[in-house]
């Protein structure tokens, strides 16, 4: 009887663990991993959000923060005029939960640092983000279609990519700054080889593209 206890009570802890929604580790979450935001500020914005009112409250270091999305699986906090960051839970086959913070930085052009940890905000050093490059982003079958092969050596190396993680799927939106590097005679030519974005999904701890 005893083991059947230790059992029932072991399956419920693992019910609780997977219920969690990501706003309950958004509030875990170490003050080192967010400086510049209380707990009971982040518990506050969850307030207001989920009342319907505008989620914004001041920052520990001036200025404020607001909370422009909450889903079960997925947040995103406005942390100033050109940053933001995301949370995003990610369930994985072999009931690993594992938690991905993406930052955003716009300078203007937007760049986004990911980095995951599991639900004890324990970095997580084997789950990491692809490394992209600018063949990611262009599309060959395009460029031959379209007689412009021999101009892909202008789209310059420098790449800044932005990721937007997809509530409900474990997957993201990968967007690159290529377009905004060409120039106006450029665009008109490589545009359409270029894309605009593309989506990566989870494949055994690796985000392969689609």
């Amino acid at each position: 009887m005893r083991r059947f206890y230790i059992i029932l009570m072991l399956s419920c802890l693992s019910v609780t663990a997977v219920a969690q929604s990501v706003a309950h580790y958004f509030t875990q979450m170490p003050a080192e991993l967010i400086p510049s935001i209380t707990v009971d500020t982040r518990k506050d914005l969850i307030d207001f959000y989920q009342n319907g009112k505008l989620a914004v409250m001041p920052a520990a270091f001036g200025g404020k923060v607001e909370l422009k999305t909450l889903k079960d699986d997925y947040l995103r906090l406005q942390t100033s005029e050109s940053s933001d960051i995301q949370i995003k839970k990610i369930q994985t086959n072999d009931s690993l939960q594992v938690l991905a913070v993406v930052r955003t930085v716009a300078g203007p052009l937007r760049d986004s640092r990911v980095k995951f940890y599991d639900t004890s905000w324990k970095l997580l050093k084997d789950w990491v983000i692809p490394t992209f490059t600018v063949n990611d982003f262009v599309d060959v079958q395009q460029a031959k279609a379209l007689g412009v092969s021999d101009r892909l050596n202008e789209i310059g190396p420098r790449l800044l990519v932005s990721i937007h993680f997809i509530s409900n799927e474990n997957a993201f939106v990968a967007n690159s700054s290529l377009k905004a590097d060409l120039d106006q005679a450029q665009s008109k030519v490589l545009g359409a080889v270029i894309r605009d974005s593309v989506v990566y999904r989870l494949n055994n701890k690796r985000f392969v593209s689609e």
